[in-house]
């Protein structure tokens, strides 16, 4: 059977298992199934921290397989040299090694996957039909956990599903019609991250697409819309009736000036339908986190605390907001700069500098949506499923932008 051999051959070649792993690699991004070492750096007050615990994910894995089928291709695996000497100062100012080794190997993972994938080579409609295929699959799942008020468990644990109900302790909750509801996790490990990365999931999708599609613009747009609604996450609201849709999907500015019309009818009128009252951070600690974010930078002004590591530099500073304090600071650029210090922020610049010169500055205007994201939380920065979520926008923007210069 020359012709079955041939084929067969053929399927098992290095391009097809690395188009295999990709799809794989996008498909378990929004999963947490990995294992977590808890040495006594990820201890505070004896309780265990998450964002301290260095941790293998499946996902790593993954990426990792691929590389080493690259690396036998002899493809070039790429990463800038400037982020390896941030990387590398930050590493040997931290305060907390291991937390900082952690995240760093894992950004440093995921920029190296994200920069090897060719979109002519990988076929772009099969990242097309992953992320709507996932969006799917996440929202199905969040309208059944909010309908039964708890989580599925069962093989969705091993995805990631956390082990939630109404009512139980620490759990994100809202209420609406005078009733108390689970707000939706769906595989992630709070309904903030989940909203967020719908949000941009969306926005790849629309910048992949660049030209109105019926199936986005009239199918995954109700259904990313339905998602949010029920995390109820407020940054992933704006970002999406305020940014995303105005001027990504409505052309012209009268269209959007009648969209922000009734968009403020509709807020004015029912506030609470649209945003119910929720179990969360309140403001208050909310601004607590950003004060002690505050000191932490004026500690360690210089290099920072290290990547991941502002909760340990912060421990005598939270004593007085108890379990709370035992967050990162929720605003992502004060807590960038109290990771990195006024080194990883002049190097920062440097680099959106050198973006303006070479005329990427339409860069910053599509990455828009991720500002109140950013502004209001940190999960694309210390949650595994935001930072690749998150260097995957930013890679698809800026392929966009090569490809419509040439």
């Amino acid at each position: 059977f020359p012709k079955v051999r041939a084929r067969v051959a053929a399927s098992m070649s290095a391009p097809a298992i690395s188009n295999l792993l990709v799809g794989l690699i996008f498909l378990f991004s929004t999963t947490q199934l990995g294992y977590h070492f808890w040495p006594a750096t990820s201890l505070v007050y004896g309780i265990r921290v998450d964002y301290l615990s260095p941790t293998i994910y499946f996902l790593d894995i993954l990426i990792i397989i691929y590389l080493f089928v690259q690396f036998k291709s002899r493809h070039k695996l790429v990463i800038g040299h400037w982020s390896l000497v941030i990387l590398l100062v930050n590493l040997l100012f931290t305060s907390n090694p291991l937390a900082t080794l952690s995240w760093s190997l894992h950004f440093v993972l995921y920029l190296i996957f994200i920069s090897t994938i060719k979109f002519e080579n990988l076929r772009i409609y099969d990242l097309r039909v992953i992320l709507s295929l996932t969006i799917f699959f996440q929202v199905v799942l969040a309208v059944t956990q909010v309908a039964l008020g708890h989580s599925l468990q069962g093989p969705l644990y091993y995805l990631g599903e956390r082990m939630v109900s109404v009512g139980a302790p620490g759990i994100a909750s809202a209420t609406l019609w005078g009733q108390t509801v689970l707000r939706a996790y769906g595989t992630f490990s709070h309904p903030n991250i989940l909203a967020g990365w719908l949000v941009i999931a969306f926005s790849i999708l629309k910048i992949i697409n660049q030209k109105k599609s019926l199936v986005i613009d009239y199918w995954l747009l109700p259904i990313t819309i339905l998602g949010l609604l029920l995390t109820q996450s407020r940054s992933a609201a704006i970002a999406i009736f305020g940014l995303v849709i105005p001027f990504s999907l409505l052309r012209s500015w009268r269209s959007r000036l009648i969209y922000f019309v009734f968009l403020f009818i509709l807020v004015i009128g029912n506030w609470s339908l649209i945003i119910p009252v929720r179990s969360d951070l309140s403001s208050s600690q909310r601004l607590d986190l950003q004060q002690i974010s505050l000191q932490v930078i004026q500690r360690f002004p210089l290099f920072g605390t290290g990547a991941n590591a502002s909760i340990s530099a912060a421990v005598p500073l939270t004593k007085p907001l108890g379990v709370v304090g035992l967050q990162p600071d929720h605003n992502s650029f004060t807590l960038l700069i109290s990771w990195f210090g006024v080194f990883g922020v002049l190097s920062v610049i440097y680099l959106l500098i050198n973006c303006l010169k070479f005329g990427y500055w339409n860069l910053f205007i599509t990455n828009l949506p991720l500002l109140p994201l950013l502004l209001l939380d940190h999960y694309l920065f210390t949650s595994p499923q935001g930072l690749f979520i998150l260097l995957l926008a930013l890679y698809v923007v800026h392929s966009s932008h090569v490809q419509n210069r040439r």
